[in-house]
């Protein structure tokens, strides 16, 4: 999202106040849902009872928003190459001047799991299959096919024209390197996420770009990307030294980061105000783990794992909600009781139990890792006395460590930062915590959740719109510097003691290179 773009989002009113917000969220949902379906049936089986069963809303609400079921499927096609453009082409394009990185980039971002799901490439192969029969279908595919064609192209003749090889064909190289990614993506199509090593995928499409320019696109444990110095992890993180600037876009550093810092830490999910009766539910997304919290009839709360046991598409995509009896998963004619026990369906086993504690109201989960205390942030307490009172999200072109090293530069002493992605800012009259958690490499989403001690906007609260927006912009102004950094360029000011112990946590994680 572009800092523009989040400015509108932050200034939208939070509370009660605007039915554009729940309009969007609404016609958003049945999108995501939509979108699920034609992953499970493909586009001439996908109905509009489907869709809505997906998404738990009433067949009516759809024609408020779409015209027909065509119209949806349309859509829903729309809002994956707008993702596409703005997640892939929009970032490496800012690069085209640099080769060599852009390709590393393009590659990374286009076999990233949040990008090439299982569940969203089935759904491009499905619209591509029916293009040629229906226009709307073509115009939308065949654009973004032809932006992206182009893009490659320009990349390769970049790299041909810095490098001299004027006995390669610019046309032929990029065909081929395009080859290579659909391929992998067909694949994709057919397993499960468990089953893909995005890894490999990663560095058999380098493999491609170094059998055609020897010397770039280095092996694994071979040199950095250009632009980037090759230090040992120990190296790049003694005394809080500068992280190397390609480890701002790298997707094996960021499987590394999810898994081992991400997963195992205590990530906030809600308020229990927001579960105050039986079947309601909070759901979030920690760093790829997909969770929901539900209240049973007896008033205890579970956290589960929100992946069908069949296909991995999420049984519940709106953050909170209330179901009425159960968890259904519709697809496939699977239901669980609110403790994820399996009721009926010929899948199975029960939903996965997620850790899960309370911080006085607050309710935090974590998705693994090794065993892990109670969080002992003492900020936190401050926070679980107040009421919730709205929860936004913002999408940011920049790595999620550039913005917690933003937070770590300047301490402030009513800002608290809890390790590794969370930010407590203690108000009079209130509270905010940011949880930033990274959607692809190079790119990342701020959930922000606001409390007070009444349900009203407090002036601290639109203090802290402002002072997001600035961030955001600063994030993703670093993040562009970051591509282009010249190598080996040292740190102007020393690192904060909290600063240098997050870069240090970061460089021990640090790809052989």
């Amino acid at each position: 999202m572009s800092s523009q773009r989040a400015s509108t989002a932050l200034a939208e009113p939070a509370a009660n106040g605007g039915g554009s917000r729940i309009r969007q969220r609404q016609r958003q949902r049945l999108i995501d849902a939509c979108i699920s379906a034609l992953h499970i049936y493909g586009p001439s089986r996908t109905t509009v009872e489907k869709v809505v069963a997906l998404a738990d809303l009433s067949p009516g609400i759809v024609r408020f928003y779409f015209d027909s079921k065509a119209a949806m499927l349309i859509a829903s096609l729309a809002y994956l190459a707008a993702e596409f453009g703005e997640r892939v082409l929009a970032p490496v394009a800012q690069l085209k001047h640099q080769p060599v990185q852009a390709l590393r980039l393009l590659v990374d971002l286009y076999l990233d799991a949040d990008i090439a799901s299982p569940r969203k490439v089935s759904v491009w192969y499905a619209f591509w299959g029916e293009a040629t029969a229906r226009q709307e279908y073509q115009d939308i595919c065949g654009q973004k096919d032809e932006e992206f064609a182009a893009l490659v192209r320009e990349l390769i003749q970049g790299l041909i024209a810095a490098r001299g090889a004027t006995h390669l064909d610019a046309d032929g190289v990029a065909l081929g390197l395009i080859g290579v990614l659909e391929v992998l993506w067909q694949g994709f199509a057919f397993e499960s996420e468990a089953n893909i090593d995005r890894a490999a995928a990663v560095a058999r499409s380098l493999a491609f770009l170094r059998s055609v320019f020897p010397g770039e696109f280095g092996s694994a444990g071979a040199a950095a990307p250009q632009g980037a110095a090759a230090p040992t992890a120990a190296a790049s993180g003694a005394a809080g030294a500068r992280l190397p600037a390609w480890a701002y876009a790298d997707a094996a550093l960021l499987g590394a980061e999810r898994e081992q810092l991400l997963r195992p830490a205590w990530q906030l999910l809600g308020h229990e105000a927001e579960l105050r009766t039986a079947g309601d539910f909070l759901s979030g997304d920690l760093a790829g783990e997909r969770v929901i919290v539900v209240r049973d009839a007896r008033g205890r709360l579970h956290a589960l794992r929100n992946t069908c046991r069949r296909r991995p598409h999420a049984l519940l995509t709106a953050r909170r909600g209330r179901l009425k009896s159960a968890i259904h998963c519709a697809a496939h004619g699977l239901t669980y009781g609110f403790d994820g026990r399996l009721i009926e369906g010929a899948t199975p086993g029960d939903l996965t139990v997620l850790e899960m504690t309370r911080q006085g109201r607050l309710v935090l989960v974590r998705a693994g890792g090794a065993a892990a205390a109670r969080p002992a942030e003492p900020a936190w307490d401050a926070c679980a006395v107040l009421l919730p009172r709205a929860v936004a999200d913002v999408d940011v072109a920049a790595d999620w460590k550039v913005i917690v090293e933003q937070w770590l530069e300047s301490p402030q002493s009513q800002q608290h930062f809890v390790a590794p992605n969370q930010l407590l800012q203690i108000r009079p009259a209130g509270a905010s915590i940011l949880q930033v958690v990274p959607t692809a490499p190079g790119r990342c989403r701020i959930r922000r959740f606001d409390f007070s001690a009444a349900q009203r906007a407090s002036r601290g609260s639109r203090e802290t719109d402002g002072a997001l927006r600035a961030q955001i912009e600063l994030a993703e102004s670093t993040q562009s510097g970051l591509m282009g950094a010249a190598p080996d360029q040292p740190d102007a000011t020393p690192a904060t003691p909290a600063l240098a112990r997050f870069r240090e946590s970061i460089a021990v994680l640090l790809p052989a290179r």
